[in-house]
């Protein structure tokens, strides 16, 4: 029965195949059977102690790493593959996986895939996995960002901290034991030794060691001299420094002048800042201060220079004035009438609200202050010394200062810039007794005999409007000729020496002699004697000018000459020229010579003036090769 219906569709098979191609004359077979080539595993599981771990299966190769304490000598994996396929080892099958185990799957058409299981497990979790400080200060950990099992030794590095005396808190892996026990071991200056015993009885030895981190060399920033000025006592102030520790007890703050130091209260700290808030002390001298700050030992600085003026007044000393540049310490206070500054420090700057004396034997004297103080000085006060009273104190360095003000008195050294105790003296009002003589030659000395005639030393710029340099003596010669002679030198018995050399315009005559010390209290005043101021002798052994004529403009025959009479001939002399007229401007050379006289032409109006205001002249003489300054004095003949 089935015949017929294979025969028809081997017809219709035959039919279609000369239809393609009537010339296809190959013999015709029955189709083959394919056969699979899957050969791959699928999944790898073992089961132990009724718990599964599935192994990861990347290309041909099998991984799984078991905890530390399987045993991988007798495993039966559990192995999915194609299917069609066939495994060796087989599915279930126990193996020794202490060693990498070759799979061979073979699929249906008997190709064939090798797989490696490798199979291992952990290291013993013996391992330090965390440790924390009972310390406030800043560590870094130990790992680093390694595996712990890779470190035999933890650092810890503190910002600082007493590394001697640490509480660690120590961690280890699970099921594992440490020793020694921390909580019994606090010093970690040097490595501590710690073993940690894992579950498997397997043992791992771990340094834990701390250190304090370097710090930088403190640095204060600087300060200017006003920073705390409005800080009351007491008050806190607040600078910052350029590196700081997190233990407020391990900073230290001396604040500190010439005068005194105090060690301040840390207030607080901020580490993000690095600043530290301190306390001022409740009591101090003003002062230029400084602040000493240590964070660690033998780690510190020291910050710039400022004022603190909150406390009590403080003097320091005089003011060293300046002379053409030159520094003259103040040596003498001068009463009255000195004017000199105070180098003080005084609360709040309130000059108006103080006063200043000068203290001795119980009483005081007010100093007058001035309404311009220097202010070229960090704290100063410009005083001058009083009237004097009608009783005088005895000279001497034995006097204080004395500043006061609605606290009271506050009593000082009075010092100048060099430390040296100040002499206080007194311009006493000079006494002029009489002239040591009535005549003198016009280079020479002549003394103003009395008392208190010259004071000094001078003490500098700032005192000139009551010291000068020198003592006056005016000559007037009661025609309205005045010649001033200035000394600042006295003989041993106070004198005054008067040199008349120290001028260079001297002309002869008969003087009213006025005085007046170097004190400008003091003004300038006739002392009731004269003087005469005589010519210079003649430089030749004996040639002199016995005589010596101006002609006045008016005269009928010699207007405006000069006559010389000489006490000898002088036909053996050579006249040179003849000088005369005031510093010496007039200069003749043509004259006529005579047996034992010189007569110049008549003179210009400009010399014939220069000469009648000053009658003094000299005639030049060469005798053998030798020029001598014969001197004169001129008659004026109308």
């Amino acid at each position: 029965m089935l015949k017929k219906p294979i025969a028809l569709f081997l017809l219709t098979l035959s039919f279609l195949g000369c239809s393609k191609n009537e010339s296809d004359d190959s013999p015709k077979t029955p189709e083959e059977e394919v056969l699979s080539d899957a050969k791959e595993i699928l999944s790898f599981k073992i089961n132990i102690d009724n718990e599964d771990y599935t192994a990861a299966i990347r290309n041909d190769s099998i991984f799984y790493t078991f905890p530390s304490t399987t045993d991988l000598t007798a495993l039966a994996p559990i192995i999915t593959y194609s299917e069609l396929a066939d495994i060796d080892p087989a599915s279930e099958e126990t193996v020794d996986f202490t060693s990498p185990v070759k799979y061979t799957v073979t699929a249906e058409d008997e190709s064939q895939k090798e797989y490696t299981a490798v199979l291992d497990k952990s290291d013993p979790e013996n391992e330090i996995t965390l440790v924390t400080f009972e310390n406030s200060g800043s560590y870094s950990t130990g790992f680093h960002g390694q595996n712990p099992s890779d470190i035999d030794t933890l650092y810890y590095t503190f910002t600082f901290a007493d590394i001697t005396d640490l509480t660690a808190q120590i961690e280890v892996s699970e099921g594992a034991t440490l020793e020694p026990d921390p909580a019994g071991i606090t010093d970690y200056s040097s490595p501590v030794k710690y073993t940690v015993t894992g579950a498997d009885g397997s043992t791992n030895e771990i340094l834990v060691l701390a250190k304090n981190r370097p710090l930088q060399e403190v640095r204060i920033d600087g300060f200017v001299s006003s920073e705390f000025a409005d800080v009351p006592l007491g008050g806190d102030i607040t600078f910052e420094v350029n590196e700081l520790t997190p233990y407020r007890d391990s900073i230290q703050v001396r604040l500190f002048s010439d005068l005194e130091s105090f060690d301040l209260e840390v207030k607080s700290i901020n580490e993000e800042t690095n600043e530290i808030t301190a306390t001022l002390p409740d009591s101090y001298i003003n002062n230029r201060f400084a602040l000493e700050v240590s964070i660690a030992s033998e780690n510190t600085d020291e910050s710039d220079g400022f004022r603190l003026l909150k406390g009590k007044s403080n003097f320091t000393r005089v003011v060293t004035p300046y002379n053409d540049g030159n520094p003259i310490p103040v040596e003498k206070a001068i009463w009255p009438g000195h004017i000199f500054d105070l180098f003080v420090y005084i609360k709040d700057d309130a000059v108006d609200d103080h006063e200043f004396f000068l203290l001795k034997g119980g009483v005081y004297y007010e100093l007058i202050k001035k309404d311009e103080y220097n202010t070229s000085i960090t704290s100063g006060v410009r005083v001058e010394m009083p009237e004097l009273p009608n009783v005088l104190p005895a000279e001497g360095t034995d006097f204080k200062l004395v500043i006061r003000n609605a606290d009271g008195d506050e009593v000082f050294d009075l010092v100048n810039s060099e430390g040296n105790k100040i002499e206080v003296v007194f311009a006493k009002e000079p006494v002029v007794n009489s002239i040591s003589t009535t005549s003198v030659r016009k280079d020479g000395t002549f003394n103003i005999l009395g008392e208190n005639l010259f004071n000094g030393p001078v003490i500098g710029y700032a005192n000139s409007n009551f010291l000068r340099e020198r003592s006056n003596v005016l000559l007037s010669d009661g025609m309205g000729n005045y010649l001033y002679v200035y000394s600042e030198e006295v003989d041993a018995n106070g004198n005054l020496i008067v040199d008349l050399s120290s001028r260079q315009y001297m002309p002869t005559g008969t003087y009213n002699v006025a005085y007046s010390s170097n004190y400008t209290i003091y003004p300038l005043e006739y002392i009731g004697y004269s003087i005469t101021i005589t010519q210079l002798p003649s430089e030749h052994p004996t040639l002199e000018v016995a005589e010596s004529k101006l002609y006045s403009d008016s005269n009928a025959t010699s207007a405006k000459q000069i006559l010389l009479t000489f006490n000898e001939d002088i036909g053996d002399y050579t006249i040179k020229r003849i000088v005369t007229g005031k510093n010496e401007n007039v200069v003749v050379e043509n004259y006529f010579t005579y047996p034992t006289t010189v007569l110049t032409g008549a003179l210009s109006n400009e010399d014939y003036a220069l000469t009648v205001n000053d009658r003094d002249g000299y005639v030049v003489v060469e005798d053998n090769g030798v020029e001598y300054k014969i001197y004169f004095t001129m008659q004026l003949e109308d």
